[in-house]
């Protein structure tokens, strides 16, 4: 088991999870990844709140590719999908970004 720290930043209805891991992040954006999981909480995950869980393993997807405002920078981050997420706990329901970094 992987032990990562995340910010929820989208929940489908279908319970489809779409977050953003700052666990191997140290004092920048390095290591930034966004990630997908399937959510089977009891607990609905809060949109903008961090968490702290387990998963098992991951799958390496496409990755992630956002345009800034003007369009003339693009930026790519790793996008990987978590398999069998366990222990989820809950960090800060507002978190700092760059209190993030710094975990």
């Amino acid at each position: 088991m992987l032990r990562t720290r995340i910010v929820i930043d989208r929940v489908r209805k279908d319970g489809l999870v779409f977050a953003s891991d700052y666990s191997d992040c140290d004092h920048s954006m390095e290591g930034f990844r966004k990630v997908m999981f399937r959510a089977k909480e009891v607990t609905p995950l809060k949109t903008g709140a961090a968490y702290s869980l387990e998963y098992e393993t991951e799958d390496i997807l496409k990755p992630f590719v956002q345009k800034s405002r003007s369009g003339k920078t693009t930026y790519s981050y790793p996008q990987r999908f978590y398999h069998k997420i366990t222990n989820v706990t809950l960090v800060s329901t507002d978190p700092d970004p760059d209190l993030l970094l710094d975990l």
